[in-house]
């Protein structure tokens, strides 16, 4: 069983640290880690109408950017391999109606897995190690 990095979430702002609270373990010997496993993912589906006969679906995503943060950050610093392949598709989970919105959204919370990722010792920058040398 891996041990997990700490992650110390007291540089971020108010807002950004309600953000990741989800991405720490709260129990168990991970306990104030990175959690093992992605946060949960809470999609809601509404049934829009418009014009007389017409009607779409339209999904809310919660926690989304949670589990986005999560998984750049597990991404950078996790020590589970499976952790460290690319996650090409975790912008998938934001809350966005379009591709521009949501590489927006994702630009923005880069800067927040940065601010954690920057608390962690690059001693124990596992996924960094991983790909280093590999560009």
């Amino acid at each position: 069983m891996y041990t997990m990095p700490k992650v110390d979430l007291s540089v971020l702002t108010d807002a950004e640290r309600e953000l990741a609270e989800g991405i720490v373990a709260t129990r168990g010997k991970n306990a104030g880690r990175l959690r093992a496993s992605k946060p949960p993912v809470e999609r809601v589906r509404s049934t829009e109408t418009y014009g007389k006969h017409g009607f779409y679906h339209r999904w809310q995503i919660k926690g989304g950017e949670t589990a986005y943060v999560w998984r750049m950050v597990a991404f950078y610093i996790s020590p589970i391999n499976q952790h460290h392949c690319m996650p090409v598709m975790a912008d998938c989970d934001l809350p966005a109606d379009d591709f521009d919105e949501r590489m927006a959204l994702a630009k923005e919370l880069d800067k927040v897995v940065d601010k954690i990722v920057n608390t962690v010792p690059v001693e124990q920058w596992h996924g960094v190690a991983r790909w280093r040398g590999l560009v």
